[in-house]
């Protein structure tokens, strides 16, 4: 599966295929971003869990890959 930029993932085919390709994701609660980017490591029917240990509850966030500028940015940083 090929994620979209900016595609929020919402099925657990969606979560599962994340995680399969190890996809770049950040979290938000509204328009509050959570986490910095991360990778998703284990999901279940009510939350998610992130690479650096932290659990997010699917219903009350929104999980979606980069978006371009997001990726550019997160790319540019990690060479630094």
């Amino acid at each position: 599966m090929t994620f979209l930029a900016g595609q929020a993932l919402t099925t657990d085919q969606d979560f599962e295929a994340a995680i399969k390709t190890k996809e770049n994701v950040v979290a938000y609660q509204g328009s509050q971003r959570l986490r910095p980017v991360s990778t998703v490591t284990q999901y279940n029917h009510e939350s998610v869990k992130l690479a650096d240990g932290t659990t997010i509850l699917r219903i009350a966030s929104v999980i979606r890959t980069l978006n371009d500028e997001e990726k550019l940015s997160y790319l540019v940083g990690a060479k630094a």
